[in-house]
């Protein structure tokens, strides 16, 4: 290769540059594939780009093990604990949200996280997700040890097998704390000892927790060919649970195995509450019998606004039976999918939905939908008594005959939010940043003219 300085020193006059480099060489350097890393470290780079933004200052910390996986093929271990811990704490944001799902956390890298972020004064996280991940009795029991001094407002640790041992310090913590409003606690191999312990812990009557107000017990004994335990026990203690509890408004018992019988259990313990406003009762075996029973209690016009049923084995004698309650109920969302009931039954609950209380979320997909009933949805979403975005089935015609199609519907996101699926199946490439925007709150106007009525106040406060 020519030296540069004699290039320009014999350059003739009117002669055009030329690039004294190797472009083939360069070129194949910028499109060779390099090697990737044995181990991809997560950093605060990489943790700035999975935080998303919300418009109130505030950040959620986003680690789901899928999503760390398909793009780093490994997902969040103790080793990591120590970069989240100094990014929370450091961050310009005041990170309220850590997602820690689907990881291979363990014990150990869950007491660095609950020294270093979920103590009081420490951070600012009120919501932790770490369900799915390889805690044992020995995380629950430091959870127990420091639950006076935790500020979490929510808390998932579902699919975790922590046990027997670990249940019994679940207790403990809920006696003790004051902060949790949401609990979910699904999927972690109990007994029908174990469940009396929780169940015991958070009522009023035992001096038990007063702050729990949403609370899953979904798939919580788990069911195998060789191990058969009588449900009824189960529903004995939730009956005593609905009875002296007067702050949990959501209840979850999906997958536990129920039978028609243990409704009356669940009748009877609804009949004396006074605050519950979400059952989920989802994919049990109430059939008939336990839908009949609802129906006699919807009767009564409690204050339950949202039941669902989805899954339990109902024919038309239950829709038929629980259609008798439902125009005295105050219910606003109903989930009948994935049953057995046929038109007959269909058309029971579409008669009854035209009620004081208009229903403003209606599953019923899975069922068997024909013309007759296709003509009253399409009657009922014309005159404005359904609406399309609020339900699971779309109306089309082939032929003069109208046909039923999955709808999915738009305003039913839980099961896509609790197990965290990704929004379009695979992992996508980070090009921006998430921003949420966060509802303000209104102002209240009050006029002048009644302010006099009304107790005297802080004007900043009021």
């Amino acid at each position: 290769m020519q030296p540069y300085y004699s290039y320009f020193k014999n350059k003739k006059p009117g002669q055009k540059p030329k690039c004294l480099c190797d472009t083939v060489a360069i070129l194949g350097k910028i499109t060779q594939e390099n090697e990737r890393l044995s181990k991809t470290e997560i950093n605060q780079i990489r943790l700035n780009l999975f935080t998303e933004r919300n418009s109130d200052g505030t950040g959620y910390l986003m680690l789901r093990g899928k999503d760390i996986e398909g793009r780093y093929r490994r997902r969040i271990q103790d080793t990591d604990m120590r970069a989240i811990c100094a990014y929370v704490q450091q961050s310009s944001r005041r990170i309220t949200r850590l997602d820690l799902s689907y990881n291979n956390i363990t014990d150990r890298g869950f007491f660095r996280l609950l020294k270093k972020l979920l103590i009081k004064g420490r951070s600012s996280i009120i919501n932790l997700n770490i369900m799915n991940n390889r805690l044992t009795r020995h995380s629950i029991a430091k959870l127990a040890k420091y639950s006076k001094v935790l500020k979490l407002k929510y808390l998932r640790i579902n699919g975790n097998r922590f046990g027997l041992k670990g249940i019994e310090h679940l207790a403990k913590f809920l006696i003790y704390n004051t902060s949790v409003e949401y609990l979910d606690i699904g999927e972690t191999n109990q007994n029908l000892s174990s469940i009396a312990q929780i169940i015991t812990a958070l009522r009023a009557d035992h001096g038990g927790n007063k702050t729990i107000r949403v609370l899953d017990f979904s798939r919580v004994i788990p069911l195998f060919n060789r191990y058969d335990y009588e449900s009824k026990w189960f529903a004995y203690h939730l009956e005593f649970l609905l009875e002296r509890n007067s702050t949990i408004i959501e209840l979850h018992l999906q997958k536990n195995d129920f039978i028609s019988h243990d409704v009356e259990y669940f009748a009877r313990g609804l009949r004396r509450n006074t605050t519950l406003l979400y059952l989920d009762l989802a994919f049990n075996r109430i059939g008939d019998y336990g839908a009949e029973l609802l129906g006699q209690y919807l009767a009564e016009g409690p204050q339950l606004l949202f039941i669902n049923i989805a899954g339990n084995g109902i024919q038309n004698t239950g829709a038929r039976a629980l259609s008798f309650g439902l125009p005295y109920s105050k219910i606003r969302a109903l989930d009948i999918s994935r049953n057995l009931i046929t038109d007959s039954g269909i058309i029971d609950i579409l008669n009854t939905i035209k009620k004081p209380y208009f229903l403003r979320f209606l599953n019923m997909w899975g069922n068997k939908i024909t013309h007759d009933s296709c003509v009253i949805i399409q009657r009922m979403l014309t005159s404005g008594v359904l609406f399309q975005h609020t339900m699971d089935v779309k109306v089309y015609e082939v032929d003069g005959v109208l046909h039923a199609a999955y709808f999915p519907n738009p305003a039913n996101r839980n099961k896509h939010f609790y197990y965290d699926e990704l929004e379009y199946g695979c992992v996508q490439p980070i090009y921006h940043i998430t921003r949420n925007i966060m509802e303000e709150k209104k102002k209240v106007k009050v006029d002048c003219k009644q302010r006099h009525k009304l107790d005297k106040t802080d004007k900043l406060n009021f």
